[in-house]
């Protein structure tokens, strides 16, 4: 009834009927009792649906902040749920299950978003906010939130310009022309000229040996035209910006936003810091946690500091059911170094010490946790025998309790990879936040052994230059994790194409001066 109404242009009874029905299936939600069951009750009832028709009702009557608060609440439902289940320290029973009675509480309550909290995260991250939605006409809508206190909303409605059939289409079609891997694994094996060339070389990902960099740069005219898409229509509204956090949907999940080129050739990581999130609301929720375990932390509540501050996988042992790592191996080695070197107490588990079991026992304690290894879209390639005992699912690492954990490294393939749902992209990232890391650095494609080593050890350098003393009080340099990445990807640019320098993003909350300390 909402849609027919809205699309009679009847704005008021859309959005009552848009209204109901939301509340109606918000009851039915708080009764679900498994993540998975949440996850599946949201993509297949019209909850989705209903979020889109009152965000475009909202935004045809010029109501933009009723209709970026309708965006947001529609969003990434289940894992906000998952983090405020943790901030509260709710009981869990079984492996993802609460009590009828918890989840009602959060129905009721943390689960709505207005815009007074949209505006003080904005203000306190210090950030401008970019949301991406869909418009019921298959248009793309964008809210740029300035990071001031005053929080000014700039709203946007572009079209996806002439040529793109879809949303899908723009971003598999820029993954190719880059020579990497589409999302759509289906899509893969379509795709002939551009993908073909990539094939050799992704046999040789994530394995030893530098592959040489093309002469020229792939791809420019692609990415200037998803730029003239995307950025183009609020470059106005991001002029003064340093960090920008980008909160996309859909397919935008697997775009390179730090690769788009403007019309002077310069990359969108050149003008902004970038991060990446689900939705604001799981930076609300990110963010409750952070000041919670801190007040606890005062209180002597979680106990005395963690005995290991970092946590470093590197080229676990396989038993030739998957290739050797060697470089991973020389990258943990070096992040080893350099943490000891910084005053960090750090854990090192490699080849056969790296098994499952061993590294989730230091897991649990570490503020930092370092895993260079094979990876997939659900899950981390760790040390066994088999492939089954040596695979870290999701399902696993979300049971995991990281009472400390400040930020997660994923150097491996494809681990922003994922089921892209209403409440995002599932799978091994996401599966970090919600075990507790408030920060976790992926990748959206296969990546090369000997340039990840390089990449991720100067990150380290940048974060943890060599200190005096012992302490555990935050990045040494006071640097925080987007801008350290940002820096990395710039000194890399002209040395290599843009799949060897581009494919890492952070995902969450930037851990920036002190915020270490107050995990600790």
């Amino acid at each position: 009834l909402g849609l027919c109404y809205y699309r009679k242009g009847m704005n008021d009874k859309a959005i009552q009927y848009a209204k109901d029905s939301i509340a109606v299936l918000d009851t039915l939600w708080s009764n679900l009792e498994y993540d998975d069951r949440r996850l599946t009750f949201d993509d297949t009832t019209i909850k989705g649906g209903c979020g889109i028709i009152l965000q475009s009702v909202y935004y045809n009557i010029k109501e933009h902040r009723d209709a970026l608060v309708a965006c947001e609440n529609a969003r990434s439902r289940s894992l906000r749920w998952l983090l405020s289940q943790q901030q509260s320290r709710y009981k869990i029973n079984g492996p993802n299950a609460v009590s009828d009675h918890t989840q009602k509480e959060f129905q009721s309550s943390a689960n709505i978003i207005d815009f007074n909290m949209i505006k003080e995260t904005a203000a306190k991250s210090k950030s401008a906010i970019i949301v991406y939605s869909l418009h019921e006409d298959g248009d793309i809508l964008i809210w740029v939130i300035k990071g001031s206190e005053e929080a000014e909303i700039i709203p946007k409605k572009v079209g996806m310009g002439e040529g793109i059939k879809s949303l899908k289409d723009l971003v598999a079609s820029t993954r190719r022309v880059l020579r990497v891997r589409s999302a759509d694994v289906e899509q893969d094996m379509e795709m002939e000229d551009a993908e073909s060339s990539f094939q050799g070389r992704e046999e040789k990902v994530r394995k030893s040996g530098f592959i040489e960099p093309p002469k020229t740069k792939i791809g420019s005219k692609k990415l200037k035209q998803v730029y003239k898409i995307l950025i183009y229509p609020i470059e106005d509204a991001l002029k003064n910006e340093k960090r920008v956090t980008v909160i996309p949907f859909g397919d935008l999940y697997s775009l390179p936003f730090t690769a788009l080129v403007d019309d002077h050739g310069k990359y969108l990581i050149e003008k902004f810091a970038l991060s990446f999130a689900p939705s604001i609301g799981t930076l609300v929720e990110l963010q409750n946690r952070i000041n919670e375990r801190a007040a606890l932390q005062n209180d002597n509540k979680e106990g005395p500091p963690a005995a290991t501050f970092a946590a470093i996988v590197g080229n676990p042992y396989y038993h030739k059911w998957m290739e050797q790592l060697p470089c991973s191996q020389s990258e943990a080695n070096a992040i080893h170094d350099i943490m000891t070197r910084a005053g960090k107490e750090s854990k090192l588990l490699i080849t056969q010490s790296a098994s499952k079991e061993a590294v989730m026992k230091v897991m649990k304690d570490a503020v930092m946790i370092h895993l260079a290894s094979h990876g997939s879209k659900d899950g981390i390639f760790l040390s066994g025998l088999t492939e089954e005992e040596g695979k870290l699912t999701m399902e696993e690492v979300q049971r995991l309790r990281l009472r400390r954990a400040r930020m997660v490294v994923l150097s491996a393939c494809d681990t922003f990879k994922g089921d892209v749902r209403i409440d995002g992209l599932v799978g091994i990232t996401r599966a970090f936040i919600a075990a507790g890391s408030p920060t976790v650095v992926a990748s959206l494609w296969p990546v090369d052994d000997k340039i990840t080593e390089y990449m991720m050890t100067r990150l380290y350098g940048i974060l943890f230059p060599s200190v005096k003393g012992r302490g555990e009080d935050d990045c040494a340099s006071g640097v925080d994790v987007c801008s350290a990445l940002q820096q990395v990807m710039i000194e890399m640019k002209d040395q290599y194409s843009v799949e060897e320098w581009a494919p890492f993003l952070m995902y969450g909350l930037s851990p920036r001066k002190s915020s270490f300390h107050a995990l600790n």
